[in-house]
């Protein structure tokens, strides 16, 4: 997934980058909390409320294929959007223009969901926002590796993993406030993101373009871009092979919050809004108590390994309890695990240990995207399978069968970790 990419091609700095104010720490994480909410609030909530309103018989399905193919279009877009940025020549830099595409597609993106009067429509709708967002993605990740010293690296990461987290948290008012506003649910985010992101790029007016001799991109570099060599690279490709594994209960958690409230726990209509809430709000609280803490973990122990396994084994533990809760509270407390707990350490560790595993820093911006790969596959991977496992058995889904397997799968996740031989 990665190939050495040299300075003189990406336009890097020989020099490592000088320590940033808190100002820009601060800025930074409010554009990735819009960007994230402009994503992460429709992949989670209002896409699936969008398709129960378009078609309510089999819902279960189509939001299955539209969440497959919106991530694996991500996943093709983040490294593609990601390249073009490390060689754009713009007067305006090489970060900066691609935020700025990758915001109006997703603005695009928004309003043909928001008229869609058809599953089709609706597809193209979010196959646009997942491919414009991560051009917007793809360039203000490659800023960590632009701007931020290594020594900031793991505070940043932490506070990032918080906006991520934040951005759900905020997100899900907007569907309270707007319970029937398709236009709103999808566009304020969006709105979010755009302010935030032009503070950013008044503070990035010095960004600068690619230099150098650029070598001609083909089609054979770009499908480079995708891999890692586990000879050359056997750290960080254990490190990838394990987030992906991880990653997957979280992927079918949250990819059928909303349907496991309304067909396994049975939630009546009328109150299904608030606990969608609840079980988003409090989730994300602790989340953002949790980031901070797991990123404090690594960077005072140095023990990357063991916060991730930890996070591993609470997260397999939680959707198993979700698997086979029989009502609201007990649902919950396992989400709570999962995508609290669990999920802020997930958000809070992850980057440390990815620049720990790299063994080129000539291809960290890279990197870092192709860790945002591994880390959101599941959600592409389990959707595809899911309806697999929920037919087994026939009659009503079978939900227990698809989470336990997820639940597995995250617990797998620890055996590549024993690889690792670069860090604790």
């Amino acid at each position: 997934m990665s190939v050495p990419v040299s300075a003189t091609e990406t336009g890097a700095a020989t020099s490592a980058p000088q320590r940033v104010s808190p100002i820009f720490i601060a800025i930074y994480v409010l554009a990735l909390f819009g960007i994230w909410m402009s994503i992460n609030l429709p992949a989670s909530v209002t896409l699936a409320l969008r398709i129960d309103e378009l078609d309510p018989e089999g819902k279960a399905t189509s939001y299955s294929m539209a969440a497959g193919i919106g991530t694996l279009t991500a996943l093709l877009a983040n490294p593609l959007f990601g390249r073009l940025s490390d060689r754009t020549r713009s007067r305006f830099g090489r970060r900066r223009p691609w935020i700025v595409v990758g915001l109006s597609g997703t603005i695009a993106g928004a309003a043909v969901i928001g008229f869609s009067n058809s599953m089709p429509l609706l597809l193209l709708g979010w196959i646009m926002m997942q491919a414009f967002v991560n051009a917007a993605i793809a360039a203000s990740l490659a800023i960590v590796a632009d701007r931020i010293p290594e020594k900031q690296q793991g505070f940043v990461g932490a506070l990032s993993g918080m906006a991520a987290s934040a951005a759900i948290l905020v997100g899900v008012f907007f569907v309270q406030w707007f319970p029937s506003n398709v236009l709103a649910q999808f566009g304020l985010p969006v709105a979010v993101a755009v302010v935030f992101c032009g503070l950013l790029l008044v503070l990035l007016r010095d960004d600068k373009p690619a230099r150098g001799d650029i070598s001609p991109f083909g089609f054979r570099e770009f499908l480079g871009s995708f891999y890692v060599n586990p000879r050359k690279s056997p750290d960080f490709s254990a490190f990838l092979v394990a987030m992906f594994l991880v990653t997957c209960a979280w992927g079918v958690v949250s990819t059928y919050t909303v349907y496991l409230l309304q067909d396994r726990i049975a939630v009546p209509e009328e109150e299904l809004p608030s606990v969608i809430t609840l079980a988003y709000v409090i989730p994300g609280i602790l989340a953002v108590i949790f980031a901070p803490i797991a990123g404090w973990l690594n960077d005072r122990t140095g023990r990357r390994k063991l916060v991730l396994a930890a996070t591993a084994v609470l997260m397999a533990a939680g959707t198993i309890q979700i698997a086979f809760a029989e009502g609201i509270v007990p649902f919950l407390i396992g989400v709570c695990i999962v995508s609290g707990i669990a999920g802020g350490m997930l958000y809070g560790g992850y980057i440390g240990l990815a620049v720990a595993t790299m063994n080129d820093p000539n291809t960290a911006a890279r990197d870092l995207g192709v860790t945002n790969i591994a880390f959101t596959l599941p959600f592409s991977v389990m959707p595809f399978i899911a309806p697999l496992l929920l037919r087994v058995g026939g009659g009503a889904p079978n939900y227990p069968l698809l989470l336990s397997v997820g639940a597995a799968l995250t617990l797998l996740g620890i055996v590549p970790l024993f690889f690792i031989r670069s860090t604790r």
